[in-house]
């Protein structure tokens, strides 16, 4: 049997290396096919699709991976 202690940090791992990213996905998904929908950016769409870069960022960085560059900044460098 897994000690109460050990337990409590093995779920919360779980949560973060498991539930984060599908998290993140979900409202990036949400904000995408609300906005294809609507046709047009809104608030909410802007919303779901921020909230699911931060919930991605955060998973990365829980996970170690090194920080992603965007790709607004892989388009400037790639003109040049």
């Amino acid at each position: 049997m897994i000690p109460l202690l050990a337990r409590k940090y093995l779920y919360r791992y779980l949560i973060v290396a498991i539930g984060l990213p599908i998290l993140a996905r979900l409202l990036a998904f949400a904000g995408q096919s609300l906005e294809k929908r609507t046709g047009k950016d809104n608030v909410v769409s802007k919303g779901l699709k921020s909230a699911g870069r931060f919930a991605q960022k955060r998973a990365d960085k829980s996970q170690g991976k090194k920080e992603r560059k965007s790709r607004h900044t892989l388009g400037q460098a790639g003109s040049r």
